[in-house]
C-alpha cells in the first residue's frame, strides 16, 4: 500500500526560468542543487551557500551560463508584473504600493524580490511573499 504524502506532482507551486551566469563545464549545475536569486541580472541565480535560506531548486542540469535553467521556487507566492512610479528598482530591491495602483521603491525591505525591469516602460516583475 502506497504511503500518504510526500513530494507533490511537479505542477504545484511556483516555478521559474533562470539563467545561472556561473554555470560552465568545470562549476555545472546539477538536477536538485539548490540555488538563491542574485541581483547580477534579471533573473540570474547562484547555488546557495552553506547557511542560506533556499530559494530554488534546480530540475535539471546546465552547464553554461546562458541556458535557461527550471527551478522550483521556495518563500515566494508567485511572480507578477507591476507599473512602478518613481525611481526604477533595483534588480532585488523591494517595493511597495504608491496608492495610485503603481508601485514604488519600498522604504525597507518586506520579502518581495524586483526580478526584471524595464525602465522604459516603467515595468517591473516581482517575486511576491
Amino acid at each position: 500500500m502506497p504511503r500518504v504524502g510526500g513530494v507533490v506532482p511537479d505542477s504545484y507551486g511556483l516555478s521559474l526560468t533562470v539563467t545561472v551566469p556561473t554555470a560552465s563545464d568545470a562549476n555545472p549545475v546539477d538536477a536538485d542543487d539548490l540555488l538563491v536569486f542574485t541581483t547580477t541580472g534579471a533573473y540570474h541565480a547562484r547555488k546557495a551557500a552553506a547557511g542560506e535560506v533556499v530559494v530554488l531548486k534546480a530540475k535539471h542540469p546546465v552547464r553554461d551560463g546562458l541556458t535557461p535553467l527550471g527551478c522550483h521556487v521556495y518563500g515566494y507566492s508567485r511572480v507578477d508584473a507591476f507599473t512602478y512610479t518613481g525611481t526604477a528598482p533595483a534588480i532585488g530591491s523591494s517595493v511597495e504600493s504608491a496608492g495610485d495602483g503603481t508601485v514604488r521603491v519600498a522604504a525597507a525591505g518586506n520579502g518581495s524580490f524586483v526580478l526584471y525591469v524595464d525602465a522604459t516602460r516603467n515595468y517591473c516583475e516581482v517575486a511576491m511573499p
